[in-house]
């Protein structure tokens, strides 16, 4: 966890990625690297921690979020699923 931060309780934990996860429901056109971001913020990791937990290197979760390189599918799983989430499609929303 980023030692900036107080570590959160067990029930607050909980509770942070039910915000989370509602968050991101409620907004399924995200792009991919504001979710990766908006998630390792979010649980509190370094770039070097949440990589270390995915499998994938710290420059590439690094360049995956400052939108500098585009993940493969198999990149973007691995990022997810710490939250316990898959990559999935939608339909393009008319009013955006």
């Amino acid at each position: 966890m980023d030692k900036r931060f107080i570590p959160l309780s067990p029930a607050e934990a909980i509770q942070a990625r039910r915000a989370l996860t509602e968050e991101l429901a409620a907004d399924p056109g995200m792009p991919i690297p504001a979710v990766i971001k908006k998630i390792r913020t979010s649980l509190r990791f370094t770039i070097a921690e949440y990589a270390k937990l995915c499998g994938v290197s710290a420059r590439t979760l690094q360049d995956i979020e400052r939108e500098v390189s585009s993940p493969s599918l198999a990149t973007v799983e691995k990022l997810l699923r710490p939250m316990g989430m898959v990559l999935s499609v939608a339909p393009k929303s008319s009013s955006r």
